[in-house]
């Protein structure tokens, strides 16, 4: 058995229910000496698991997997700030995340996601714009990373676009009393230059357009000047573009500068677009669409009612939850393969296209530790 390192959520392994499955989730040093210590922390995480199962002997694959992962030195060198395995006896998918996460060692009938859950729901990708005056650059980004995407120059620059196409400066002749013709210049340098810049922008508009947002559907940021920003804006159709930018000359911020203010806008989107949810969530309760109670929810979920779910995601419920039927079965932790109904709801909630939304306990709507907003 070899494990393999995912970067997309949810994973196929997380069909996979009714028997018992591992989740750990470890919180890695990275820096030394500390980093020395994540094997031993692992090989502890292991061993809570071996405990928790009832029988190892289909579990021997994923033990001997677990020891060869232990003593690489490559796997801990260079690890993440947090590390995720799912696994069961056939399958062991590993995710390395930029977040801390608790230490944990889970064996329940449903895998452990919540941690997950949160990392990703705020973590997507999203396009970069760079625009001056003549020329562009484009990135695709995420929490972790930025990387620029090549354009070709025909595409990305004014000369390219418009190449002979550039307004030329007009000129009309006079007389005035005698036989020689006097020329005068109509508009200006500054206007010439203005309307081959709108043209440009217009091209690189729907340039971006057509070729990644129409296909990606994720957010696009634009970094540039104040001035070129404000045209940009006027004529972009691009219903992808945010309203916020960063007003910056993209040729002035080295990579690590440029990712960490969009980074910032991305949060603060983020942030925003919670508010709103929460703001609906009391929209909803007020008209009988919305709930906070786990019963309740738990009975809609089966039913498909749920158009998004809020979970404080450093609260677990153990026990289990049935989908079929919506039934709750509230249990200790200590018991063998109990998981935590919380989690096991959000999986039967996305998997009815539901939307799940991770949050902090004094972002929830309300004092439960649950919440959710009804399809109708």
């Amino acid at each position: 058995m070899n494990y393999q390192i995912a970067k997309e959520f949810p994973h196929p392994i997380l069909e996979k229910q009714g028997k018992p499955v591992v989740s750990i989730y470890m919180d890695t040093n990275t820096r030394v000496p500390e980093r020395f210590e994540n094997p031993i922390r692992f090989k502890n995480l292991v061993k809570e698991v071996q405990r928790s199962l009832d029988d190892n002997r289909n579990f021997k694959d994923l033990f001997d997997l677990f020891g060869v992962m232990a003593n690489d030195s490559l796997f801990w060198d260079y690890a993440s700030e947090g590390v995720a395995i799912l696994a069961d006896e056939e399958e062991c998918v590993v995710y390395k995340l930029p977040m801390d996460v608790p230490n944990q060692a889970i064996v329940a009938d449903s895998f452990y996601t919540k941690p997950l859950l949160k990392n990703y729901q705020s973590s997507g990708l999203y396009h970069v714009l760079g625009l001056n005056r003549d020329s562009f650059y484009f990135f695709e980004a995420d929490k972790t990373q930025i990387y620029q995407i090549p354009v070709d120059e025909k595409d990305s620059t004014l000369v390219g676009v418009l190449g002979k196409e550039k307004t030329e400066p007009h000129l009309t002749a006079g007389s005035y009393g005698g036989d020689q013709s006097l020329y005068h210049g109509h508009g200006g340098a500054k206007d010439e230059k203005n309307l081959d810049r709108d043209k440009f922008f217009r091209y690189v508009d729907t340039f971006i357009l057509e070729q990644y947002s129409n296909s990606f559907k994720i957010p696009l940021i634009l970094i540039g000047l104040d001035e070129h920003q404000g045209e940009f804006r006027k004529i972009s159709k691009n219903p992808y573009l945010i309203k916020e930018g960063v007003k910056i000359d993209v040729d002035a911020v080295d990579t690590k500068t440029l990712h960490q203010k969009v980074q910032k806008v991305m949060k603060d989107l983020f942030d925003q677009q919670i508010k709103e949810q929460v703001a609906f969530f009391f929209e909803a309760q007020a008209k009988d669409l919305a709930s906070d109670d786990m019963i309740q929810i738990g009975k809609a979920i089966s039913q498909g009612k749920i158009s998004r779910l809020f979970l404080n995601g450093n609260k677990v419920h153990p026990g289990k939850f049935d989908p079929i039927l919506g039934s709750v079965q509230e249990d200790d932790l200590l018991s063998p393969y109990v998981g935590d109904i919380y989690d096991a709801m959000a999986e039967a909630v996305l998997s009815r296209g539901g939307i799940v939304t991770i949050l902090e306990g004094v972002d929830m709507p309300t004092g439960s530790d649950i919440a959710a907003i009804y399809r109708y």
